[in-house]
């Protein structure tokens, strides 16, 4: 059975997707700040939480955007297309 996605809500998703994204950013922000500190011999704690905040609220807005501009395109020219179909019960 196929079924099309035509609508994306953006709030819930951006939510969900930057709290996904942060999970895999924090080991990179760590590894910069490692780098930077290696190198310059100090580093303000402040600037990793500033570090973590903007890519946080730069990750929502943008795929809050991404989701409005999906929901925009499946309007017009249809959505994402998935098959579905039935799985067999086990016991």
């Amino acid at each position: 059975m196929k079924k099309q996605i035509t609508y994306i809500s953006p709030g819930q998703t951006a939510k969900a997707l930057v709290l996904i994204y942060l999970t895999f950013s924090i080991p990179l922000v760590l590894l910069a700040f490692l780098a930077a500190f290696l190198r310059y011999g100090d580093l303000p704690g402040l600037t990793f939480f500033s570090a973590l905040l903007l890519n946080a609220v730069l990750g929502f807005v943008l795929l809050w955007i991404a989701c409005h501009a999906y929901n925009w395109v499946a309007v017009r020219f249809g959505g994402i297309e998935i098959t579905l179909s039935d799985v067999p019960e086990t016991d």
